[in-house]
């Protein structure tokens, strides 16, 4: 069996329609796909989806749903959501993924992720932005990128106990432009321990985490999200995995899930788990996959 949550359309930063990365689930075996297009948030960006397109969205994503009932894919609608905090301590989050706008579309589920670092630099900005931009704000920070990973780890936190979501989104995303280890050891003492604590609150609250291949897909980084001592951390603490492609083109589908299902069994884990039907979680053994 093959699964994915985590799939994007031309609504936000994808290639594809909905129509389009169905099909192409199909034709790779897949049984269960879940969109998630970036969603729109308070403010603009160049990769979310704007808020008068939210209705198209979902209504397209219905539409694949109705097109493939009965012929082996089962299809989701939901969205990634971002959780971005206040900058001023104490403040509610700027957006988090159980906000009400959301409940508009009546999504079967969310994907809840952090991308946005707030109130470090001249202005707010993404631990996956483009090389360059991240290099400008960390010179800003004066070379030390611990201030980023450490905020990353803590928004992941703070998200995971505010809840609202489904599955957890790509778990140490802002390694992303830390090729080489060029800003931070992600083997480091202090890094770890920022991590482990996350991984130990989303255990705790028995969150569903996802292991994603995207970052491969594209050509980003060269293993999956999380890495290997945090899958290992994630498999003790008994956190529970599922699969998301992350996938923004058709060819991203299935490409790298190998690469996925081979990490989570290299740090101890035996099975998986696949949604079914909304709210319905079922355990799969990573040989059955």
């Amino acid at each position: 069996m093959r699964f994915s949550y985590h799939t994007h359309t031309r609504y936000c930063d994808g290639k594809a329609t909905a129509a389009e990365m169905a099909a192409a689930a199909a034709a790779a075996g897949y049984s269960y796909l879940g969109f998630t297009s970036h969603a729109p948030l308070p403010f603009r960006t160049s990769w979310n989806m704007a808020w008068e397109d939210l209705g198209a969205y979902a209504s397209e994503v219905r539409a694949a749903a109705a097109a493939w009932r009965g012929r082996g894919l089962t299809v989701f609608l939901g969205l990634e959501i971002d959780y971005i905090a206040a900058s001023a301590a104490g403040a509610a989050p700027v957006a988090w993924p159980g906000a009400a706008a959301y409940d508009r579309i009546a999504p079967d589920f969310r994907l809840g992720s952090v991308h946005f670092i707030t109130g470090m630099a001249d202005d707010e900005f993404t631990v996956d932005e483009p090389a360059g931009d991240f290099e400008r704000h960390v010179a800003g920070l004066g070379g030390d990128a611990k201030a980023v990973w450490a905020q990353y780890y803590r928004n992941l936190s703070a998200m995971v106990d505010r809840g609202g979501f489904d599955i957890l989104g790509h778990f140490d995303l802002v390694k992303k432009n830390n090729a080489g280890s060029r800003w931070f050891d992600e083997s480091g003492a202090d890094y770890l321990a920022a991590a482990f604590e996350a991984v130990d609150f989303a255990a705790e609250r028995d969150c569903i985490a996802e292991i994603n291949p995207g970052g491969i897909a594209r050509g980003k980084i060269a293993e999956v999200y999380p890495s290997a001592p945090i899958l290992r951390r994630m498999r003790e603490a008994g956190l529970r995995l599922t699969l998301g492609d992350d996938a923004h083109a058709p060819e991203h589908l299935g490409a790298y899930q190998g690469a996925a299902i081979a990490a989570a069994a290299a740090a101890g884990y035996r099975s998986l788990w696949y949604m079914d039907a909304p709210g319905s979680w079922k355990e799969i053994g990573i040989d059955e996959l």
